[in-house]
């Protein structure tokens, strides 16, 4: 290749060379520059030929005198890497440039510095302009920044939602109301531990041939079916009273709540139920209800028998202690009429006769005093009043025996309680004369620690408790109730047991201080 040829290379080279964004440079052994490309007058930093001879640094930052400029440190560390012969590379941002720059050198000479010409080619240095890439990076690394947050987010949010599922999950395993859940067909899909209880099935019994109501009782299911479901699909939610089967047939009674729940596109996907068991408090109130119709039936009753009682009173005063005063009233005339025709001995005569008749009217009188409320009571006590007792029903019933207990002593006794055991003892024992055909009468009044304890059982034809009803004309049943309204309102916890052929035990436990 001749001269020519190689001159119009070297053109053509240095034409391309000026043409790249890049600021190219060659530099000596001092670091001056021997050449650059025209990205020079580009960049706004002079001319081709003015910049000849110049530092990198008096290029990059003329008139810069500071010692601290960053790119003084930079060059030494440049040109101790060309020193010894090594490329490097730095990015950096100038601040007086206002732009990001990528800094590349090449040594060209393999020979020591010391050894080269002044003015001799020794580096190739390559300045690029690397701001929109550092941007552009910046920008990635931004969207990768806020990438990373935002899948650190969902995944914390994914990880509170499943703490929070494992939560909720773990109180519908705990608690005890029955919680099911089904899809829009109503199969039974979960079913928590309470409501497997509350229905008889355990943890391995398989639900999955079930529906949301198949327990229900009666005609709950149509119920259910046709107005709660429809209602909750209607407007979300359902909320009422509803009774269930067990796998044994017994009813439960329930408070229930059903739900529907909506998939994207406003259609039912699933439906849950939550359930409560109020068996005891329908119980509650039911035993209520006929506590009340009972106590109605017993406050007629005990007006009925108040009035049954004066009548009664009234007759034995008229048969009993009014004849007698008839006779007395006779006897007293007769005597006016011996004494005024003065026969002395005939009027003594018919006053010995008076004696007896004024003894059985005293007598009537302590008889009717006696039923009304028997003196010994407040006289005696309780004690003596219970043998007192005792006698008179032996006495009276001599075909029933009499096995007593009466280990108490009079102070155990509160006073209060006194008439309460009296009248309970006295229709005990009426009921017993009167409906249990019984040979044997037990009773025992003892006080054990801080409790007073009656007992009276027979060994009668028995009865079944639940079958007396309280109707007019029942006494047995008005007596029964007597007994256990007694019992209660005095503190005492009343209890009886009977069935029939098996005799009758009643036990009564009052609190005592």
């Amino acid at each position: 290749m001749d001269i020519h040829q190689l001159e119009k290379a070297k053109r053509q080279w240095q034409a391309a060379l000026d043409l790249v964004p890049q600021l190219v440079c060659l530099l000596d052994a001092d670091g001056r520059l021997i050449h650059t490309n025209r990205a020079v007058e580009r960049w706004e930093l002079g001319s081709v030929a003015s910049v000849r001879g110049q530092g990198l640094h008096a290029l990059l930052h003329p008139g810069c005198t500071s010692p601290a400029c960053y790119f003084k440190r930079l060059w030494r560390e440049i040109a101790s890497d060309l020193a010894q012969g090594r490329r490097s590379e730095h990015n950096v941002f100038d601040p007086i440039l206002n732009r990001y720059l990528s800094v590349r050198t090449q040594p060209l000479q393999s020979c020591p510095v010391q050894n080269l010409e002044p003015g001799e080619l020794h580096a190739l240095v390559v300045v690029l302009d690397i701001s929109d890439q550092q941007r552009a990076d910046a920008v990635s690394r931004s969207q990768l920044r806020e990438v990373i947050n935002k899948a650190a987010s969902e995944s914390e949010a994914r990880a509170r939602s499943e703490q929070m599922q494992a939560r909720l999950l773990a109180i519908l395993e705990k608690t005890t109301d029955y919680v099911a859940m089904a899809n829009a067909m109503g199969d039974m899909l979960y079913l928590n531990p309470a409501g497997r209880a509350l229905l008889g099935l355990t943890a391995g019994d398989n639900i999955s041939h079930l529906k949301l109501c198949q327990y229900s009782h009666s005609d709950a299911p149509d119920r259910i079916n046709h107005a709660a479901i429809t209602t909750a699909v209607k407007e979300g939610l359902w909320s009422g009273e509803s009774s269930l089967r067990d796998c044994n047939d017994h009813e439960i009674h329930a408070s229930q709540v059903i739900i529907a729940h909506y998939d994207a596109n406003g259609e039912v996907d699933s439906l849950s139920t939550i359930l409560r068991d109020i068996s005891e408090r329908v119980q509650a109130a039911q035993a209520q209800q006929e506590s009340h119709a009972a106590l109605q039936c017993l406050s007629c009753h005990l007006v009925s028998i108040q009035e049954n009682e004066r009548h009664r009173i009234a007759l034995e005063l008229h048969d009993g202690l009014g004849q007698s005063l008839s006779l007395i009233k006779h006897a007293i005339e007769n005597v006016a009429g011996l004494v005024k025709v003065s026969n002395g001995e005939a009027a003594t005569d018919a006053l010995t006769q008076l004696v007896p008749l004024v003894q059985e009217a005293l007598n009537e009188v302590r008889r009717v005093c006696t039923e009304l409320r028997p003196s010994l009571l407040d006289d005696l006590g309780i004690v003596r009043t219970l043998s007192w007792f005792f006698r008179e029903f032996e006495s009276s019933c001599p075909n029933i025996q009499v096995e007593k207990c009466i280990d108490v002593v009079e102070h155990e006794v509160p006073t209060p309680l006194h008439i309460i055991i009296y009248r309970i003892l006295q229709e005990a024992s009426h009921n017993i004369i009167k409906h249990a055909n019984a040979s044997r009468m037990r009773v025992s009044l003892q006080r054990s620690g801080e409790e007073l304890h009656l007992l009276i059982e027979d060994d009668g034809d028995g009865f079944e408790p639940d079958s007396v009803v309280l109707a007019e004309g029942q006494r047995r049943g008005l007596g029964l109730l007597s007994m256990r309204e007694r019992a209660t309102i005095s503190g005492g916890i009343y209890r009886l047991e009977s069935s029939l052929g098996q005799g009758t035990r009643m036990e009564i436990n009052w609190p005592v201080a």
